[in-house]
């Protein structure tokens, strides 16, 4: 009597048992794609944009002491140049870099400046996965990366994960913007891959039922002695 109390009590919290809530204010289905895009004009952009860490190569024709073979992008994206001092990068591809400095060389130091800027080395462009997933971590973005090969770096949601709470989070100047999509439409391609950028983050979430049920699987055993009894 005891163990069959025991599996009757746990059926009931089976049948009450809630997943652990989604963010209502989170768009999802179409209007995930609105925040979260399957392809990203930024997208198409990031690999000539300069970001901290980024090393380049600065050449001021017939300027050798302005001109750089290795100058790196500081933390808060700057670098120092002489004649001008600091110099915000962050965020601009080469040309645009180029004739920032053009501009700014040119309004009191020199007559008609000619600048070149080359991107010699690119710092790693991260995206974070975490939640229920089997390696969360900081994971290194070198090419066009889907939310799907998000997952694959982190080796897929765990056995407790809520696959239709997949969140994806993106910092868009100073808001922060977010939505959640579902991993079984994804891989059935029923809807599509939308596009993971350097610096978001995708969470995976919580399933209560899951893990109720795993838990009432391993207490299993000692139920089936207690029926014996």
């Amino acid at each position: 009597m005891r163990g069959i109390a025991g599996i009757a009590s746990v059926a009931a919290l089976l049948a009450g048992c809630q997943t652990v809530p989604s963010n209502p204010a989170l768009p999802s289905g179409a209007a995930a794609y609105e925040a979260i895009p399957v392809s990203s004009p930024e997208g198409h952009q990031l690999a000539d944009r300069i970001g901290p860490g980024d090393v380049l190569a600065i050449t001021v024709l017939e300027e050798p002491e302005l001109s750089f073979d290795r100058i790196t992008v500081d933390q808060r994206g700057q670098f120092q140049m002489p004649l001008i001092g600091a110099v915000a990068a962050a965020g601009l591809d080469p040309d645009s870099l180029a004739r920032t400095l053009t501009e700014r060389l040119g309004a009191r130091y020199l007559r008609n400046p000619r600048v070149a800027v080359n991107l010699v080395e690119s710092a790693a462009r991260t995206v974070v996965v975490e939640g229920e997933v089997e390696q969360p971590g900081i994971y290194p973005v070198t090419g066009r990366l889907t939310l799907l090969g998000a997952l694959a770096l982190a080796r897929s949601p765990t056995d407790l994960a809520r696959r239709d709470e997949i969140f994806v989070f993106r910092n868009q100047g100073t808001e922060r913007i977010g939505a959640r999509f579902d991993l079984a439409q994804l891989r059935s391609g029923l809807v599509a891959d939308p596009q993971i950028l350097p610096g978001d983050t995708v969470v995976v979430g919580h399933s209560a039922r899951r893990a109720l049920v795993q838990d009432f699987l391993r207490a299993a055993p000692l139920i089936n002695v207690f029926t014996i009894l």
